[in-house]
């Protein structure tokens, strides 16, 4: 059960330091399309490194998908969040403009 514990902590840590990368882009660029792909981007590369990680905690080959599905699964929804707000964003400006 603490193996668990640690793989889902190990998670959220993930998420916090990609959403804020994400963040520290934006800031920099105004592009929130370019956030939004970083935040996938990650997301892929994370997703092998928690299975990695899954696999040397617990110790079963079967480990590395439980590390696949937990953080790629995460990530993944929140990129596309993102990329629908950089979608509602751009949109708004398009109105914003015409008026």
């Amino acid at each position: 059960m603490s193996s668990n514990l640690i793989i889902i902590s190990i998670l959220l840590a993930n998420i916090l330091c990609v959403n804020l990368f994400a963040f520290f882009i934006y800031r920099k660029s105004k592009n929130l399309y370019l956030a939004a792909f970083i935040i996938f981007a990650l997301a892929c590369i994370l997703a092998i490194v928690e299975g990695i990680i899954a696999v040397m905690i617990i110790q079963d080959g079967f480990a590395f998908f439980f590390g696949l599905n937990v953080v790629g699964y995460c990530l993944i929804i929140n990129s596309i969040i993102v990329f629908l707000m950089a979608i509602l964003v751009s949109i708004v400006k398009f109105f914003k403009r015409l008026n």
